[in-house]
């Protein structure tokens, strides 16, 4: 990625895949960075596995390290369908949430980027997104199957179940939390809006300043660095909502300025570490589209998309 334009080039040798066999892959459905930018790890769903790949830290060519890691306890414990992920800032811990098994797993990560199981944690039915506090010490699940947001301490990578939100009919997205760790913003699909929920001492969550107009069919939520500013991939619409933030309430305003389009059904946002650009994954169209955020807090396409072959379904990027 040209870090001035955003313009992105092919790696040479990329697609890099995850083989099982000649002609068979192992259907990645994640991938992290861990922040040193040394390594990649991707859940492998169909094969209950999670690769570990260096980084040239010149090219950004992947060479992966195998053996993968199996989804089993030293006691005989199996997690099925590894699907998504996410990694304290530290690098020190990778979290990974099981759809079939119904729940979550934590590694703890070594010098060479090798992971070590340390605890598991049910929840109630699939999980679809993990969601960290910037200090690593809560972890935030939502279960769109009851609608419900399960909440978790941590502590050296165990996981404590402290609270479970119910969320109402208005069914629950990926979640986007402030950088401070005190509010938690909630995409509700069925309902077009955002839930705006206060994170307490102890992690718990309670009724925040209320519910914020989105555009149709909310799914993703993601504020910038600061924490000033909040962005809501709607899947119905196709376009990004732009919110400002009352950093004291949590109380969002609408950006007036109009809505940023992006592809055909927008599923997740990320934002770079430098602050400068949006992605958004469309996973109906294939692609990524990109934004650059001005400095009030204003989307601008770049004017680059990233074009793909096949469904992309995570997205995550170096310094």
């Amino acid at each position: 990625m040209n870090s001035r334009t955003g313009a992105g080039s092919l790696v040479f040798g990329s697609p890099f895949v995850t083989k099982i066999a000649p002609t068979t892959a192992a259907a990645p459905s994640s991938v992290v960075v861990h922040p040193s930018g040394r390594f990649l790890y991707a859940a492998n769903q169909n094969t209950n596995t999670i690769s570990l790949f260096t980084i040239n830290s010149t090219t950004g060519a992947l060479t992966e390290v195998l053996p993968r890691t199996a989804l089993v306890t030293p006691s005989g414990g199996v997690g099925l369908a590894p699907a998504v992920m996410t990694m304290d800032s530290a690098g020190s811990f990778l979290f990974v949430g099981n759809q079939v098994t119904n729940d979550i797993w934590v590694f703890s990560i070594g010098s060479s980027g090798a992971l070590t199981f340390v605890s598991s944690a049910p929840v109630g039915a699939s999980p679809t997104g993990l969601t960290l506090t910037a200090s690593g010490g809560f972890l935030y699940v939502p279960v769109p199957t009851f609608s419900a947001i399960y909440v978790f301490s941590v502590s050296s990578g165990t996981l404590t179940q402290v609270g479970l939100s119910g969320q109402g009919p208005g069914g629950v997205g990926q979640l986007g939390v402030d950088p401070g760790g005190h509010f938690l913003y909630v995409p509700n699909p069925s309902f077009n809006t955002v839930t705006v929920l206060k994170i307490q001492s102890d992690g718990t969550l309670a009724a925040g300043p209320g519910l914020f107009a989105a555009g149709t069919t909310p799914v993703a939520a993601a504020t910038n660095p600061t924490g000033a500013f909040l962005y809501v991939a709607n899947s119905g619409s196709t376009d990004l909502s732009q919110f400002q933030v009352d950093t004291s309430t949590g109380a969002l305003t609408a950006l007036t300025t109009s809505v940023a389009g992006t592809g055909t059904n927008p599923e997740s946002i990320l934002i770079d570490p430098d602050a400068k650009f949006v992605f958004v994954i469309n996973e109906q169209s294939d692609s990524v589209t990109e934004f650059t955020i001005n400095t009030n807090g204003t989307l601008s396409t770049t004017g680059n998309a990233l074009q793909l072959s096949v469904v992309p379904r995570s997205l995550s990027v170096t310094r």
